[in-house]
């Protein structure tokens, strides 16, 4: 498998990090979820201030939590770091977006907020920044799904200042860029994808062997939504984990250097 380094990036729009940085869960029983995902990614957990935090290689990369101690939203919440929040969260209101109050998560100061299209993300200013992040169960891309790609792009590029390629594949899937680095995608609702189901960011997790990896899921009550699939950053599968949350695992097979 392949590694993609974060690298921060500041330019005149905002000073977000290139790529998702956390990821957070939010369950009504979090313990299972735990182990979940440790079956399945080898997640090292440890208790703090009551959420579970989950490390990758040594790295922190993600956090599970009771529905009470988060902000009441079933599911994965995806992060992109900042250097200051404040600006940033200025930044989102400027573009059309909503601001929601600011919690600590971890170590970070973090502010849940959504596009025009009602897709919430979150901002975080964390203390420390852990700049590898596709070792084998650490957090490596992210992909908006949307209704509405041209209201998405006009606001991402507002707010961040990132860049969104041309349409590729029979699906039309883009990528967010900064300097010409691509660092997420964007996926316009797939015909397959139920009407019901709103528009999300989902959340990538890398895997060394994605057919063992798939495999582990279903073995542990994991619900397969789509089967080892190519894409353009390498091979993915779709699941429900336990809860109901929405996860892809991807097997990387894109080089992306240091930008």
């Amino acid at each position: 498998m392949t590694r993609i380094a974060i690298t921060t990036t500041t330019g005149d729009v905002s000073q977000t990090a290139v790529g998702p940085s956390w990821a957070s869960h939010a369950s009504a029983d979090p313990h299972t979820v735990v182990s979940f995902y440790r079956a399945v990614l080898g997640w090292a957990i440890r208790e703090t201030n009551g959420r579970l935090i989950a490390s990758a290689a040594g790295t922190p990369v993600a956090d599970i939590a009771d529905l009470t101690t988060g902000d009441g939203t079933a599911g994965w919440l995806i992060h992109f770091d900042v250097d200051d929040l404040d600006a940033t969260l200025t930044a989102v209101s400027r573009a059309d977006g909503a601001v929601m109050p600011s919690a600590a998560v971890g170590s970070a100061e973090t502010a849940v907020v959504s596009d025009p299209n009602g897709t919430r993300f979150a901002l975080r200013a964390p203390a420390t920044r852990h700049r590898e992040c596709a070792a084998h169960g650490a957090l490596a891309w992210g992909e908006l799904i949307t209704d509405d790609v041209d209201t998405s792009a006009a606001f991402y590029r507002g707010a961040f200042g990132w860049g969104l390629t041309e349409p590729s594949g029979p699906l039309g899937r883009r990528e967010w860029q900064t300097h010409g680095r691509s660092f997420s995608g964007l996926l316009p609702r797939p015909p397959a994808m139920p009407a019901e189901t709103p528009a999300y960011w989902d959340v990538y997790f890398a895997v060394d062997d994605i057919k063992a990896a798939a495999t582990a899921a279903t073995e542990h009550g994991g619900t397969q939504l789509m089967p080892p699939t190519p894409i353009e950053i390498g091979t993915i599968t779709v699941f429900l984990d336990p809860a109901g949350a929405v996860f892809t695992l991807v097997q990387l097979t894109t080089e992306e250097g240091d930008a």
